[in-house]
């Protein structure tokens, strides 16, 4: 079997006054988090690989092709490396409308190297109605669907994201991260995000950096690099979520409820205000659904689906655990539970979901 590239490669070293910033990585993830507290360097890397800052010493390499080597003095300019960047607020041209935000990746790109047209970015991104607007008229959920789709028209072969969602509203932040799955998956661009909320990159990434003072210290599968840790007032507060992909294939108004299908998995919500074969996309809490080892009966929860335990993870009191219903979702449990009911990976168990516990924070 032949061995898989590496995405991206960095092994470098910068002095930033009394800072010393020594990133070393190899990626193979199409979606890998840089996760760590606040100056810790992960704007920094970012920077170093999209060559707004130059290293001292190393190399930073994109698949086949080297970015940047000091002992060769090579050192590509950041309009040449085919590298994306989003920045948290956006930096969209103001006197500009949507339109032209979005032309403008497309202009500074020769024609030979763009690959994704606009249609397809503003389809993917949804964002068809704010074409004719300008900045200053739109969310800051909107200013980044911009700021992404102008990113994406430069046809990069790596985005990096430096905490985007960040003053994002809840709502926006939820729908945004199904966008960045799709931007994945459609346009076949790996992604580097840069966050320090541990919710987000739980729930968005298939892989992920942790950094601390400068350097990667860890890295690996999300759940189990950030196991271990130790920020008590993330591990308390942050909310674990399932966000869903749904299809709306009926409504019942006599019983208020509509049913809705996700990968083949049917489930009923209270009544939603859209059409048959309206694609929503939907949010239920680890915390809102309940794990019981036998079917209950006589229960008001409208969903009560068997599955089976594919993962455990611990932090700290808190428990997740990672169960197959026909997709996974992750169920917030406490220790004493996973004890009780001798929940073990393998194990056959019933997620019990009340209606109310969905959410809708997007439509298609």
């Amino acid at each position: 079997m032949s061995e898989i590239k590496p995405i991206l490669q960095v092994d470098c070293e910068m002095q930033l006054g009394n800072f010393l910033l020594q990133p070393k990585c190899s990626l193979q993830s199409d979606f890998t988090a840089l996760f760590g507290p606040s100056g810790c360097g992960k704007t920094s890397t970012l920077k170093l690989i999209a060559g707004l800052l130059q290293p001292h010493r190393g190399q930073v390499r994109l698949a086949d092709r080297v970015l940047y080597d000091s002992e060769s003095r090579l050192n590509t300019p950041p309009e040449t490396r085919e590298v994306g960047l989003v920045f948290q607020d956006g930096r969209l041209f103001p006197h500009l409308s949507v339109q032209k935000n979005l032309q403008f990746g497309l202009q500074n790109t020769p024609p030979a190297k763009q690959r994704l047209r606009l249609d397809d970015v503003v389809d993917v991104l949804r964002i068809s109605h704010l074409l004719e607007r300008r900045p200053a008229t739109l969310s800051g959920g909107e200013i980044q669907r911009i700021a992404i789709g102008r990113a994406l028209l430069a046809s990069p072969k790596l985005l990096l994201m430096d905490e985007p969602l960040a003053a994002v509203d809840i709502p926006s932040k939820l729908s945004l991260l199904i966008e960045l799955h799709k931007i994945r998956d459609v346009f076949h661009i790996p992604i580097v995000y840069v966050s320090h909320d541990l919710s987000t990159v739980l729930n968005i990434a298939s892989h992920v950096m942790r950094m601390d003072a400068g350097r990667i210290v860890a890295e690996g599968q999300p759940f189990e690099v950030l196991a271990n840790y130790v920020h008590k007032p993330l591990m308390e507060t942050d909310e674990i979520r399932n966000l869903l992909e749904m299809t709306v294939t009926s409504h019942n108004a006599e019983r208020g409820s509509s049913d809705v299908t996700s990968g083949g998995v049917s489930f009923v919500l209270p009544h939603i205000s859209a059409a048959v074969g309206a694609r929503l996309t939907i949010d239920i809490p680890a915390s809102e659904i309940l794990l019981a080892i036998e079917k209950p009966v006589g229960l008001s929860a409208r969903n009560i689906i068997a599955g089976k335990v594919v993962q455990i993870h611990h932090f700290g009191s808190r428990v997740i655990v990672k169960v197959d219903i026909g997709m996974v979702l992750s169920v917030e449990i406490v220790e004493g539970t996973l004890a009780g009911l001798e929940i073990a990976v393998g194990k056959r168990v019933f997620l019990v979901m009340k209606a109310t516990a969905f959410r809708k924070v997007g439509e298609r």
